[in-house]
């Protein structure tokens, strides 16, 4: 039957589980979780019909046998119930703690917004570690009002009546929304301050020493507690810190290992080389071995990116080979090429 179903128990529940099965729905339901939700208003009138009947043993004896059209025509009418002063009943004080006040109180203790800021730092950082000081601008609370938005001393709203909060009625739905009048403060301000406008914050420039630790990976995010906007009379937020490889870098990372090009002469492949390549950790004698093809790789061991964070443990270094060929040549170029050409095809 629908109210047994609206709260998910069978016919032959005992109180407990009716009273259990009915603050878990109601809750789920309720309006002030659920705002602009049709819905959930609905669901949540029907559940709280199901609880005043099945709750009385009169009620739900008479809906077992009858329906709803039984309760009708015995004067019991669920419908003419506001659901809200049900669920009032049961849950008493907690109700409106949990609700109201509290968010009232969550208000005046409520944390500033968090600042997110985007840092494009060379690969190196990343591999070794670094120290770096960034400027940074940010919301923080007036001086010269304390933060209050107000130049002298403010008055109490007289919607809210110092709540922040106003409570009006939605057909059976009682509902509770932030005053607009003074926008959730309780005070109203006379003489605006002037150094802020009345907002309670200024913008302001820091400088912030970001401590890099080895070993982290772009994209990742370091926070600062404490270091990101102030809300007037509250705590500060976070500040986020999104790093990012310095564009232009020579080095790609792949997994623990790096990878970059080196450039060498078509006849240094052929022959073999050494061509000194500036690494991360410095300038490094690389040898080419003879016969190296194009977009062949020359592996530097330990010398990639490290395997985790503040970790002595790299990975590896691979030069990706670029064989360059001479352009333009001259007469005695392109005869003397000939000469090993044909040269080598008698080996052939």
């Amino acid at each position: 039957m629908e109210y047994y179903k609206a709260l998910k128990i069978d016919k032959n529940a005992d109180q407990d589980k009716i009273k259990k099965a009915y603050r878990k729905a109601a809750m789920k339901y309720h309006p002030d979780r659920n705002p602009d939700n049709k819905e959930a208003e609905e669901k949540f009138k029907l559940v709280n019909e199901a609880y005043s009947v099945l709750s009385d043993l009169e009620k739900r004896q008479i809906y077992d046998q009858h329906g709803k059209n039984g309760l009708k025509a015995g004067g019991h009418n669920p419908h003419h119930q506001n659901p809200h002063d049900i669920f009032n009943d049961l849950f008493g004080g907690a109700f409106k703690d949990f609700f109201g006040n509290q968010r009232r109180r969550d208000q005046k203790n409520v944390r500033g917004s968090n600042l997110h800021v985007s840092l494009e730092i060379p690969i190196e950082d990343f591999v070794f570690g670094n120290n770096r000081e960034i400027n940074i601008s940010k919301s923080v609370k007036c001086l010269g009002c304390d933060g209050t938005g107000s130049d002298g001393p403010t008055t109490t709203c007289d919607d809210c009546h110092g709540q922040g909060q106003v409570t009006f009625m939605r057909g059976f739905m009682q509902l509770t929304t932030t005053c607009s009048k003074c926008q959730g403060s309780g005070k109203l301000i006379k003489k605006p301050c002037l150094s802020c406008r009345s907002q309670g914050l200024v913008e302001k420039n820091q400088q912030i020493n970001v401590n890099i630790p080895k070993g982290i990976r772009p994209g990742q995010t370091l926070m600062f507690q404490g270091a990101g906007n102030d809300e007037a009379g509250t705590v500060s937020g976070d500040l986020m810190i999104s790093l990012k490889v310095r564009k232009n870098s020579k080095f790609e990372i792949s997994g623990n290992d790096l990878v970059a090009e080196i450039e060498i002469n078509c006849f240094d492949a052929c022959l073999g080389s050494s061509v000194n390549f500036e690494t991360l950790d410095g300038e490094k004698l690389i040898k080419i071995p003879a016969g190296i093809q194009h977009s062949n790789k020359v592996k530097l061991s330990n010398l990639g990116f490290p395997v985790s964070a503040n970790s002595s443990k790299r990975g590896n270094l691979f030069l990706k080979v670029n064989i360059l060929i001479p352009e333009n040549l001259n007469l005695e170029q392109r005869k003397i090429l000939q000469c090993v050409k044909d040269l080598g095809e008698q080996y052939v």
